[in-house]
C-alpha cells in the first residue's frame, strides 16, 4: 500500500546516550503529549532485552529504528502496512548519522544545530502532498516557522521567490533548480505555517461569475485598463465559458486573458460553482 502522509502524527530523534529528543517534528494534534511518548519509548527501548521496532497503541502506532547514536521514531494512525513508512523511517536513520554522528556523540546540550535536519525528515514524511495542478499564492501573514533557519530559510526563500500567484507547482518544480521532493516538502511547511494559499489555474473551460469588490479596485482597474474592464465584468454571469467570452470580444485574447486572470486575483471574478 502506498505511504499516506495525512496519517502521520509526529516524528522525534532521540539521542540515545542521553534520551532527549533532540528533534521533534508534530504533525497533528494528539491527545497524548508527545513528549511523554519519546520519553516512554526511550525507557522501553534502554530496558528491554530484545529489540522492539513497533509498539502498537489503540489510537496510534509508534513506530521505531535505532542507529548507532540516535533513535528515529513515528507516530502515525494505524496502518495495515507499515512498510512504506518504515522504508523512510530507515532513510531518516542513515542521514542523521551520517551528517550529525559526531554532534550527537560530543552533544552538550543544545539541540538547535539539529533544526536544520526538519528538511530531510519532511523531505520523506512532507505535511502534506499538494495537488500539482494548484496554484500557491503568498500571504502577508502566517505563523512563526520554528526550524526556518540555515539552509532551510535560504531553500524556502528561493521557493518564495518562483511564487508569484500564476505558476502552478508543477510549473515552479519545473523551472527551481531544486529537487521536486524538496519542492513538496518546503511548499507544505508554507501551507502548514500559513504563508500561502492555494487556488486553482484558471483554464477557457472555466465558468466566471462577478463577485462584489471595492469601488476603490474597480476604479483603479477602470483607470489603468479601461473599457475592457467592464466589458468582462458584464460578460462574466456564471454561464458562459471563458472561451466564449473571449471569442465574442474584440480585443486581444491574450489581452482578455491577463485582465481575466487580475479580475480573478483582486477578488471581482471567481468561478461559478
Amino acid at each position: 500500500m502506498p505511504l499516506d502522509v495525512s496519517k502521520v502524527r509526529y516524528v522525534s530523534l532521540i539521542r540515545l546516550e542521553g534520551g532527549e529528543s533532540i528533534l521533534n517534528i508534530p504533525y497533528a494534534e494528539m491527545t497524548v503529549d508527545p513528549d511523554l511518548i519519546a520519553g516512554f519509548v526511550s525507557a522501553v527501548i534502554i530496558f528491554a532485552k530484545t529489540p522492539i521496532r513497533t509498539i502498537r497503541k489503540a489510537a496510534y502506532d509508534i513506530l521505531i529504528e535505532v542507529g548507532q547514536t540516535v533513535l528515529v521514531l513515528l507516530v502515525v494512525d494505524p496502518v495495515a502496512d507499515e512498510a512504506p513508512y518504515r522504508e523512510r523511517l530507515i532513510k531518516i536513520l542513515k542521514l542523521v548519522e551520517e551528517e550529525h554522528g559526531d554532534k550527537i556523540r560530543a552533544f552538550e546540550g543544545d539541540i538547535r544545530r539539529f533544526r536544520e535536519f526538519a528538511l530531510a525528515i519532511l523531505t520523506e514524511f512532507p505535511y502534506g502532498e499538494p495537488d500539482l495542478n494548484l496554484v500557491p499564492a503568498r500571504r502577508k501573514e502566517g505563523q512563526h516557522i520554528p526550524f526556518r533557519v540555515g539552509l532551510i530559510d535560504t531553500k524556502l526563500e528561493k521557493l518564495e521567490g518562483f511564487i508569484n500567484g500564476k505558476r502552478t507547482i508543477g510549473e515552479i518544480m519545473n523551472l527551481i533548480d531544486m529537487p521536486d521532493t524538496e519542492v513538496v516538502a518546503l511548499v507544505s511547511i508554507l501551507q502548514k505555517y500559513g504563508w500561502i494559499d492555494f487556488k486553482k489555474k484558471l483554464v477557457e473551460s472555466d465558468r466566471l461569475s462577478r463577485r462584489d469588490c471595492t469601488p476603490q479596485v474597480l476604479l483603479k482597474l477602470r483607470g489603468e485598463y479601461g473599457t475592457p474592464v467592464d466589458d468582462i465584468l458584464n460578460a462574466c454571469d456564471g454561464t458562459r465559458r471563458i472561451k466564449d467570452i473571449m471569442d465574442s470580444l474584440q480585443y486581444d485574447r491574450n489581452a482578455i486573458w491577463f485582465l481575466v486572470n487580475k479580475l480573478v486575483e483582486v477578488g471581482c471574478l471567481a468561478v461559478a460553482q
